[in-house]
């Protein structure tokens, strides 16, 4: 459809939308800009002021990526939970484990088939927060932005102080020093983020070498593995005693309900897919090629290392307490007396996740940031494309709950940020697929280079289901739960006020909501014209 010499007509600075491009060519937004016929910018009444001016600071690099860098990206946001964490689940029961990850496993797959498909429509860094622009309004996106972010903020600090133990296995040092590793190792990830080229390339590098370093020992050490021992568990009974249960499910459904968080641990991360894909080439083929071998990639690792760690030397009582289940499991099969060297297996892995739960989060915090639902400052990038204020808010964050992480008295810590991460997770999966489900009623024409059709929406409702039936379970079961979940509850209450007074003043001007603006007013236009078209033909009938 030619547009009129009234239309206002879309330029742009180094990329942007538009409607005669796609699906063909999606190109970055982060340079959008609207002039109108006259040569004139459109500035509105809002405090953004100069949206030329305002986006040529925040510009990420040229698209780069490709398919292996999503897959890497994906898979190394993920890869440190197939060396650590999920084998707490064992006291569960394994049984218990497998049922959990089968859902764990069914919500990843249908997240992954709608949020393939969203972030190929509306590609932008802020992920969930554009698509809840599109679908409802900013309020919503700004709950759920945050929600992405902060899961990813409390899972980052995780590694980072889960990298700390490892250098200090490795290096035999006090629990004093970790804070030293966490501030090298941070400084390290901000380092390679200077540079978003090479922190692609390290991220898929490390990944590649992280999928190996977890199943060559697995198959390594298989001639140990003793499937009785795999099933055995510990349960202690009313009277204080301890008993030993084969039971493929000991603690009924209550040791599944208990399960799904630490199952949820093998693949958590993987939704950060969207805040790479302004710096993605080819979108249209890149994202979906990359996110399915992710995929692929996750389920394959995950499945072996809960199921043949559960099995291996020195047994599960010891594995399910372990820091560093493979370095133990290594050292018993082989009687090594090297221990730190044993470490330097996970290594590779833990870095890998924290280096691009870093990227992850600096690009949430930056796409927030350019659509209005952080401080602009937060979305400042360097001539190469860095987001350099929001690496450094990111860094300040990692660091700070890290060193919470090891000087808290309370030894529940580690386990409070936890499932503070996972909850954020969860009511992000929860809120997602409800996203999708409105965006294909209210945009139907938005093109979609990926397009889930017929599987789409009851792909979203499973997803809905587990997520929401996950959340209720845990939190009725556990009182930590209800305690997290009601400190999260009271944060987001707080953050009210600074949406009503400070956030909504930012959000005309931002890329996303021109973005939507332009979907509409293009469905509203073929509309009108539908009819206009429609009324002449029944009158030239008459």
């Amino acid at each position: 459809m030619q547009k009129s010499a009234s239309d206002v007509k879309q330029t742009t600075g180094t990329g942007g939308f538009d409607d005669r491009s796609r699906p063909s060519a999606v190109s970055r937004p982060s340079a959008v800009v609207q002039t109108s016929t006259a040569g004139k910018r459109e500035i509105s009444g809002s405090k953004i002021g100069d949206k030329e001016e305002y986006l040529k600071k925040r510009k990420l690099m040229p698209a780069y990526a490709t398919s292996i860098h999503v897959w890497g990206f994906v898979v190394g946001t993920v890869i440190s939970g197939e060396f650590s964490g999920f084998n707490a689940g064992y006291a569960n029961g394994l049984g218990s484990m497998i049922v959990a990850h089968v859902f764990c496993s069914i919500l990843m797959g249908t997240v992954s088939l709608n949020l393939t498909e969203l972030a190929t429509a509306m590609p932008f860094a802020s992920g969930c927060a554009a698509y809840a622009s599109g679908a409802f309004n900013g309020a919503v996106a700004c709950f759920i932005g945050y929600a992405y972010t902060f899961d990813m903020v409390f899972i980052g600090a995780e590694v980072t102080a889960f990298m700390g133990v490892a250098l200090q296995e490795l290096f035999g040092t006090e629990t004093n020093y970790n804070i030293l590793y966490y501030l090298v190792t941070i400084l390290g990830c901000t380092a390679i983020n200077f540079h978003p080229k090479v922190c692609f390339n390290v991220i898929t590098t490390m990944t590649v070498i992280s999928c190996l370093l977890v199943v060559i020992p697995l198959f390594a050490v298989a001639p140990h593995f003793d499937f009785k021992d795999a099933f055995v568990t510990n349960v202690l009974m009313p009277d204080g005693t301890v008993t030993t249960s084969t039971d493929f499910l000991p603690f009924g459904i209550t040791g599944v309900i208990n399960s799904f968080p630490l199952a949820l641990y093998l693949l958590i991360c993987f939704e950060s897919m969207p805040c790479c894909v302004e710096e993605t080439q080819s979108i249209s083929t890149s994202i979906p090629r990359g996110m399915f071998a992710a995929n692929l990639t996750l389920l394959s690792m995950s499945w072996i290392a809960l199921v043949v760690t559960a099995g291996m030397p020195p047994g599960h009582s010891v594995l399910q307490t372990a820091v560093l289940p493979y370095s133990d499991m290594l050292i018993s099969a082989f009687n090594l007396s090297n221990e730190q060297a044993v470490t330097l297996v996970s290594l590779p892995s833990v870095f890998t996740s924290q280096l691009a739960i870093y990227y992850a989060t600096t690009r949430y915090i930056y796409g927030l940031s350019r659509g209005g639902y952080m401080p602009p400052a937060l979305s400042l990038t360097t001539k190469n494309g860095a987001p350099y204020t929001a690496m450094a808010a990111t860094s300040t964050m990692f660091g700070i709950l890290s060193a919470v992480l090891q000087y808290s008295s309370d030894k529940s810590t580690s386990a409070i940020f936890l499932t503070i991460g996972t909850i954020f997770a969860l009511t992000a999966y929860i809120v997602q697929p409800i996203l999708y489900i409105r965006l294909k009623f209210r945009l139907p024409a938005l093109p979609r280079p990926f397009n889930a059709r017929v599987f789409g929406i009851p792909a979203a409702t499973i997803n809905l289901v587990i997520a929401s039936a996950a959340l209720i379970g845990m939190v009725v079961l556990n009182s930590m739960w209800q305690w997290c979940l009601l400190w999260v509850a009271i944060g987001y209450v707080c953050m009210i006020p600074f949406y009503i007074l400070v956030v909504r003043h930012y959000l005309l001007d931002s890329p996303e909501k021109m973005f939507i603006k332009r979907q509409l007013d293009s469905m509203m236009r073929e509309s009108l014209m539908t009819s206009s078209t429609s009324g002449k033909g029944q009158s030239m009938a008459k």
